[in-house]
């Protein structure tokens, strides 16, 4: 065959798959380090009939497990021992291929470079059955007659990985039978007990008092926002937000925002009720001038009627000059009392026109305002909202290590999960773990509800 193939001692190490051609003579060994084995023409010893056999299997079943445990299976990263042995019948002796055995490693595509045949597929497969595989390999490629008896052993298994909140994650060597408890016990075990002690009960007040401070002011800055809307609106109840109901301190932050607002409406009213009886007072003043403008029109009409017929007589010789003269100044009189008022008319309509302008800024300032806090509150509702999320996460971590139960959650508790072939999957203490898998333990509270609504 081209092969350096030296007979061996049978090794010491049991081997997990074996598969050959022929039925194979027991084998012996000799002072050659050949195995040998006797001729199957010795005569054999009687043997218990087929009846008897059977029977003892019959007696044997009731005590046999319902189901054996199902075999390993090969794995990436796992590490095995191969022997190849060949029966020479002529000089009934088992030859070793020590060419061909060795040590390999299931790679990461899950196959194993073998000599003379190549990579071969062997992760998911047990054993005994990578062993056929490759005995048939073996036997087509070298066109030997039957094939080669092959052993595959399983010398270290692949890793595992345990992560997360455990006492020391790293990489861990896998057992048959692991667990996700026994994983966890490779890795120290959960690491809140440690943590405990590091972490006194001091810090999980003081967080869970700046909490609560922020909640209170997170639920005060809402009613607030409630009764901008209905200022806004022009409603006189504020309307209590549904994420509020039933809060024990609603009724006196819902008091202290309608003090507020009835402040507001009656400094408005007042305001708006001044500007009113100024407009009212103006307008009074405006008619009192007109009656007044009137009558001196009358006075003025008749005293330059006077002025005329004196001003002829005058002119006849019948009036001294002194009576026109006096006759002249009194028209001027009149022509000024009814140009001032007039004038004072004139300034109380400006001052109504101010008023009312007054009036309509009042409004608008008063909604401009109005406007301008709610968007202010809105902006301090948004802040608020990040930091109690943050300062949430401070009490869940302060809870998670010192074991305090926060309120409105559940006592902390480990969530387990297995990470294998890119799947994550849900576990518990008792699922069992393969080679290769990543198990990850995590401690976590369930959502925190009533904090803020």
């Amino acid at each position: 065959m081209g092969l350096s193939a030296q007979p061996s001692a049978a090794s010491e190490r049991p081997i997990a798959g074996t598969i050959g051609g022929d039925d194979l003579p027991n084998a012996t060994s000799s002072k050659d380090n050949s195995m040998h084995v006797a001729s199957s023409r010795t005569p054999r010893k009687s043997r218990p009939g087929p009846i008897l056999f059977l029977g003892l299997i019959a007696s044997l079943a009731p005590i046999m497990p319902t189901r054996a445990a199902e075999p390993y299976v090969l794995g990436v990263s796992d590490q095995l021992t191969i022997k190849v042995i060949q029966w020479k019948a002529a000089d009934s002796t088992f030859e070793e291929w020590t060419a061909l055995g060795g040590d390999y490693v299931v790679g990461a595509d899950g196959r194993v470079n073998f000599p003379m045949i190549g990579p071969q597929e062997g992760a998911g497969m047990t054993s005994a059955d990578f062993a056929a595989e490759l005995g048939t390999a073996l036997q087509q490629t070298l066109g030997l007659a039957t094939a080669p008896t092959v052993s595959v052993e399983i010398a270290e298994y692949g890793p595992i990985y345990v992560s997360g909140d455990v006492a020391a994650p790293g990489e861990y060597p896998f057992a048959p039978d692991l667990s996700v408890v026994k994983a966890l016990a490779l890795a120290g075990g959960e690491r809140r007990s440690a943590e405990a002690s590091a972490r006194p009960d001091r810090e999980m007040l003081m967080t869970s008092g700046t909490l609560q401070v922020l909640a209170d002011e997170y639920h005060r800055l809402q009613v607030r926002l409630a009764r901008l809307d209905a200022q806004l609106a022009g409603q006189a109840q504020i309307a209590v937000p549904a994420a509020l109901e039933g809060l024990p301190d609603l009724e006196s932050l819902l008091a202290a925002e309608r003090a507020i607002l009835e402040a507001q409406d009656r400094q408005i009213a007042a305001q708006s009720s001044s500007l009113s009886d100024q407009v009212e007072l103006l307008t009074a003043q405006i008619e009192a001038f007109e009656r007044k403008a009137a009558s001196t029109e009358t006075q003025l009409a008749t005293a330059r009627e006077q002025l005329e017929t004196v001003t002829a007589l005058s002119d006849d010789g019948l009036a001294v000059a002194s009576r026109v003269a006096s006759m002249q100044t009194n028209v001027a009189d009149l022509e000024a009392r009814l140009l001032d008022t007039q004038t004072a008319a004139l300034q109380a309509q400006q001052d109504i026109a101010k008023a009312n302008r007054e009036q309509a800024q009042l409004t608008d300032e008063r909604l401009a305002n109005l406007s301008l806090e709610r968007q202010t509150v809105d902006g301090q509702i948004s802040a608020l909202a990040l930091k109690i999320a943050t300062q949430q996460g401070l009490v869940k971590e302060a809870a998670l290590y010192s074991g305090v139960v926060v309120p409105g959650d559940g006592t902390p508790q480990y969530r387990y999960m297995i990470m294998r072939g890119g799947e994550e999957i849900e576990a518990d203490l008792n699922t069992p773990v393969k080679a290769g898998d990543v198990v990850v333990a995590r401690l976590q509270l369930a959502a925190n509800e009533g904090v803020v609504q």
